[in-house]
């Protein structure tokens, strides 16, 4: 069982450096969720070596932290990616929420009040906490389905607005959030010693990843102001130029000195997004799959310190005169 948890606790830790390498803007919400994952596992690890009941609970502590503010940081993700405009404070008293919800569930052992009874055992050599809740455990309940209701509220509220580039976006949302929800609840009624949340946290950071590898592209992975600001930025491009001419994109090619680190195939595909193409027509053109130019397109973007389509036309404007 250690080693299970061990690996799922490496493969948490590699996870966060995919996330700097697809995440372009590095959003704060996304990287907590990741953290949350990893520390999550990380007391699932040590709480598999325990030897001691002390060093159960505080391996369960370390857990914790990381289940406190896991559903805390899908939220924040689910509102930045469905544009959904929330108040300035509302992540203060989330955050404040979370930490007494902590509280709360890291007194085992100290207080009566969110275990009556604790006792560490060993079944087939593995240790397992004993606990017999107390008053306050039905608390973390209340507090999880909160979190479920406010996601699942968000994205229907998307799917209302349209506010996600197609309904299949949306669709993935919900599968996401749903597919963790009813693993909790499983995992709940048949009481097992194993956490399979260590391992559907690892498979919701993939999904996720690779919704925002796809949304990046159309900007809807700013927060909600900024994905407002780029999206009228990329409308006032979009009509200002439609697209640069031929002479325009030699001057940027030439004058860009970061096109250099781009390679020859990211340089066509580059002339051709100057030229504001789709990457179905760019695809077609070029005789390769859509996705190929997606995975062409994030290069670039990368290479070129960009977030989008919109920032790429914004700089290279500096190098078409």
């Amino acid at each position: 069982m250690s080693t299970v948890y061990g690996l799922a606790m490496a493969v948490s830790l590699l996870m966060i450096g995919v996330y700097y390498y697809v995440d372009r803007k590095h959003d704060k919400w996304l990287l907590l969720l990741f953290v949350s994952v990893a520390v999550c596992d990380f007391g699932y690890f040590l709480l598999s070596l325990s030897k001691t009941l002390d060093a159960a609970l505080w391996s369960n502590r370390i857990a914790y932290l990381g289940n406190v503010f896991l559903p805390f940081s899908l939220l924040m993700m689910i509102m930045t990616l469905s544009r959904f405009t929330y108040p300035k404070w509302l992540p203060k008293v989330l955050v404040a929420v979370n930490t007494v919800m902590l509280l709360i569930a890291a007194s085992g052992g100290w207080l009566p009040i969110y275990y009556k009874n604790v006792s560490l055992d060993f079944v087939n050599g593995q240790p397992v906490l004993i606990k017999e809740y107390g008053p306050l455990h039905a608390v973390y309940k209340v507090f999880l389905f909160a979190y479920f209701a406010a996601m699942v509220a968000v994205i229907v509220h998307t799917a209302v607005k349209k506010t996600v580039v197609s309904s299949k976006h949306t669709v993935f949302l919900a599968f996401v959030v749903i597919g963790n929800i009813a693993i909790w609840l499983v995992e709940n009624m048949i009481h097992s010693s194993f956490e399979f949340l260590s391992i559907s946290y690892i498979v919701t950071e993939g999904m996720i990843l690779f919704l925002y590898s796809i949304l990046q592209d159309y900007g809807i992975t700013d927060t909600p102001k900024e994905a407002v600001t780029v999206t009228e930025q990329h409308a006032e491009t979009a009509e200002a130029i439609k697209a640069f001419s031929s002479e325009q994109i030699e001057s940027i090619m030439k004058n860009w000195s970061a096109v250099d680190t781009l390679s020859q195939r990211e340089k066509e595909v580059l002339r051709f997004l100057l030229e504001n193409k789709k990457r179905k027509v760019i695809a077609e053109t070029l005789f390769v799959t859509e996705s190929t130019i997606k995975k062409h397109t994030a290069a670039i973007y990368r290479k070129l310190e960009t977030a989008n389509r919109a920032e790429l036309f914004e700089k290279a404007k500096e190098y078409s005169r």
